[in-house]
């Protein structure tokens, strides 16, 4: 269930390799998340390409001299280990760099990828929050897996701190 946004310097990528991304990465991730691709997992995977003038991305405070991408992307705490967070990098930066279509020059990393992972009950669509676990049985993941993740969060509870408004 990922949200990812890609934020690169205008002119980096033309309107077919947008689209040719747009159209990959959300896949990428569900699968890499574990989640079988179907319409209710599609319809909460989003993509955000966020093209900014060239100007507003610097490196050292000056203009790049080859394209570079920034991406985000938000999952949900319980759905990936490390092998998985690492390999969703990998082939996200490789299909950026597909599309890109240019070599680079060798001044310094091309992309960077952050993966952060969002707390169980931090989460909402449409108003309803969403937990690991909720999340886990509304995209019909195995129940085994499921109660692994409802154990996992169970054994790192949030931190919550009542605060009462005062009249």
């Amino acid at each position: 269930m990922p949200l990812m946004d890609v934020t690169f310097a205008q002119g980096s990528l033309n309107t077919d390799a947008q689209s040719r991304l747009s159209a990959k990465l959300w896949s990428v991730a569900l699968r890499w998340e574990g989640i079988e691709i179907n319409e209710t997992s599609a319809s909460v995977a989003w993509v955000y390409l966020d093209e900014r003038p060239q100007h507003h991305i610097t490196v050292a405070g000056k203009s790049p001299r080859q394209n570079i991408y920034r991406v985000n992307v938000r999952v949900m705490a319980g759905f990936m280990d490390q092998q998985r967070i690492d390999s969703l990098a990998r082939e996200l930066t490789d299909s950026i760099l597909e599309v890109d279509a240019t070599m680079g020059d060798g001044s310094g990393p091309r992309v960077f990828c952050i993966i952060e992972e969002i707390p169980s009950g931090t989460w909402s669509i449409d108003g309803q929050t969403w937990t690991t676990a909720f999340t886990a049985r509304t995209l019909r993941l195995d129940s085994e897996r499921v109660d692994a993740m409802e154990k996992a969060v169970a054994a790192r509870p949030r931190i919550d701190v009542p605060y009462t408004v005062k009249n």
